[in-house]
C-alpha cells in the first residue's frame, strides 16, 4: 500500500513561487566534495557550467546536468528554516521560481541576467547525501512531491548563453513554443 499521499500535508504548506518572473535568492558552488561557496557573483559558461563548480572536473558529468535549480521555499522546508543549511543541499542556484514540470517543460529557457539555460530531461532525485543531510523523512517529502510533478528536488539544466549571474537577479521563463520572455 502506498502511503506516500501523507507527505501532501507538507507539501501543501509551502509557500508557492511565481510562474514567469522568479529571483536569483542564492548561488552555491561546489569546488570539491562536501565543500561549498555562496558567492554573490559566479560565472556561466557553455564549456563549464558555472565556473568553480566541481562539475567540470567530474569525469563522468553530462551537459544536461551542468547548473542545478532548486525553490528557495522547499529548500527551506527541508532544512527547517535553517539558512546555514540550505547550501548542504548541492545545488547550484537557489530559485524562487515554479519548477514545477507543468510550468517549466523540458526544453524551457531561464534567463537570469545575460545567462540563459535550458531545462533538461534529466531527473533530478534526493540522492544519498540528501539523505545524510536532511533526513528520509525530508528526502521522502520531496521525492513525492517530484512524483506528482512538482519536481521539489528541482531541475537540472545546462548553459546555452554566457555570462555573469548575480544573487537577486530576475529569472525569466520562456516556454518551448513562446514567442517571448516573460
Amino acid at each position: 500500500m502506498d502511503l506516500s499521499f501523507r507527505h501532501d500535508l507538507w507539501l501543501g504548506r509551502i509557500a508557492r513561487s511565481p510562474a514567469t518572473l522568479g529571483r536569483l535568492e542564492r548561488i552555491v558552488l561546489r569546488p570539491g566534495r562536501g565543500q561549498r561557496s555562496e558567492p554573490e557573483q559566479a560565472e556561466a559558461s557553455v564549456e563549464r557550467g558555472l565556473h568553480g563548480d566541481r562539475w567540470e572536473l567530474d569525469p563522468d558529468r553530462r551537459p544536461g546536468m551542468q547548473v542545478s535549480l532548486m525553490n528557495v521555499h522547499v529548500l527551506r522546508a527541508v532544512a527547517d528554516g535553517d539558512p546555514t543549511r540550505m547550501a548542504a543541499a548541492g545545488d547550484n542556484l537557489i530559485v524562487d521560481l515554479d519548477l514545477s514540470e507543468a510550468n517549466l517543460p523540458v526544453g524551457s529557457l531561464l534567463t537570469i541576467g545575460e545567462v540563459v539555460l535550458e531545462v533538461t530531461p534529466d531527473a533530478h532525485r534526493p540522492c544519498r547525501s540528501f539523505v545524510e543531510r536532511y533526513g528520509a523523512l525530508a528526502a521522502k517529502r520531496v521525492a513525492r512531491g517530484t512524483r506528482t510533478g512538482r519536481r521539489t528536488r528541482g531541475v537540472l539544466a545546462r548553459v546555452v548563453a554566457p555570462g555573469t549571474l548575480r544573487v537577486g537577479a530576475s529569472v525569466h521563463v520562456k516556454r518551448p513554443g513562446s514567442a517571448c520572455l516573460a
